[in-house]
């Protein structure tokens, strides 16, 4: 009942805070038009939620007694609240698409908007729809009540998600050149290569002390399961941040050809750089 409560209050908490930030921007920037405003209350509902997530994460890696076996439920609570999230996220980036596209061309329709959005966002919207259906299995039943530190260190993978956040905004603003836009993108780079993709070979390493065991031992020690999650979540991983190094490399070694002309443009839930049609 208590997990029922939660999703709904989640359900409610996402759209709520996007339409109530939306709001309070008129006053905030009023130099801004809706569609801004709309995309910059995307990135502030998903730096909240990853601020939540990430929250959760460190205060049950920081308190676990036994990484295997120590119980904290606020995990599986917080994943009864955050579940809506990623259907909620879908639609709000739809929604932005679609009024950026009807502010470049009002005469394109519903379609065109879809396959464009869908095209340019595939892997996250795959990602949005299918983590819930496996992961929240995984999070409340498949787990059999063991592992919460391991789960706690795939909440953290939310630790760069706030800096993926203001650099969309910090685009928003036309502040690609400033200083505050490299600091973020260096923190950003760091962070995620901490959080989403170290984060896979440290909870292999901390097994291994656990259990006693070599490190290169321990994927042989475990459920084919979790070695099949941790493959699959640590590949998309690396591969976005890769983007992320390249559009940092690429600010700092722009080619005469993107300085010309821009080929690309801000369209992914995380603020990565995708080729313009």
């Amino acid at each position: 009942m208590v997990g029922i409560t939660l999703f709904i209050a989640g359900f409610f908490a996402f759209p709520s805070s996007h339409v109530f930030f939306t709001f309070l921007q008129r006053y905030i920037f009023p130099g801004l038009n809706y569609v801004d405003r709309f995309a910059i209350s995307t990135r502030f509902v998903s730096a909240l939620q990853a601020l939540g997530a990430s929250l959760v994460g460190l205060k049950v890696v920081f308190t676990s007694t036994d990484i295997m076996l120590h119980r904290q439920p606020i995990l599986t609570l917080y994943a009864c609240f955050g579940l809506s999230y990623f259907y909620y996220d879908v639609v709000v980036m739809f929604i932005g698409t679609y009024l950026e596209e009807k502010q470049e061309d009002p005469q394109r329709d519903l379609y065109y908007i879809w396959t464009k959005f869908f095209k340019k966002k595939k892997l996250i919207v795959f990602h949005h729809l299918l983590l819930p259906l496996v992961g929240f299995p995984a999070i409340t039943i498949w787990r059999k009540q063991k592992g919460d530190f391991f789960l706690a260190c795939v909440y953290l993978n939310e630790m760069s998600t706030p800096f993926l956040s203001f650099k969309a905004v910090l685009e928003t603003f036309e502040m690609r050149k400033s200083i505050l836009y490299v600091t973020n993108g260096v923190l950003l780079a760091t962070m995620f290569l901490c959080c989403r993709v170290l984060v896979y070979p440290y909870m292999y390493w901390c097994y291994a002390r656990y259990a006693n065991i070599p490190f290169l031992h321990t994927p042989f020690k475990i459920p084919l399961f979790c070695n099949s999650f941790c493959l699959l979540l640590f590949s998309v991983q690396l591969y976005w941040f890769l983007i992320i190094v390249r559009g940092v490399l690429r600010f700092f070694k722009p080619s005469p050809k993107l300085q010309q002309k821009p080929v690309s443009n801000v369209n992914g839930e995380n603020g990565f750089h995708y080729k313009s049609d």
